[in-house]
């Protein structure tokens, strides 16, 4: 498994199939129907991608699914994912520091392996 793709902080919107055309995904405004998480971590493996959000019990995957299509627009714009099941999620650099956060420090590939 390869790490193609690591960003932290970001925010993340995740919409449900059929929802949201992987075109006007945003992470900001959020668009109608879709599920924001603040804060993450997103990881895209050559198959995967992973969203982490830090939790009371340490971090924790808060979505995981296989891909078909990546669009990297950069930091300071959206990148988009759309899943092989039809889910699409766009995210960006979010401007907070996440400092103290836990997630700066996880090592993801000791914890993608595993699964």
């Amino acid at each position: 498994m390869r790490i193609v793709f690591d960003l932290f902080p970001a925010h993340v919107s995740i919409a449900p199939r059929g929802t949201v055309p992987l075109s006007e995904m945003t992470s900001l405004p959020i668009p109608h129907g879709a599920y924001r998480v603040e804060n993450a971590r997103v990881i895209l493996t050559d198959t995967q991608i992973v969203v982490v959000r830090d939790s009371d019990g340490g971090p924790t995957i808060v979505f995981r699914e296989a891909y078909g299509t990546f669009e990297n627009n950069g930091k300071a714009v959206d990148s988009r994912v759309q899943t092989t099941l039809g889910k699409t999620l766009a995210f960006r650099r979010d401007t907070s520091c996440a400092c103290g956060s836990r997630l700066r420090g996880w090592n993801p590939l000791r914890h993608l392996s595993e699964r």
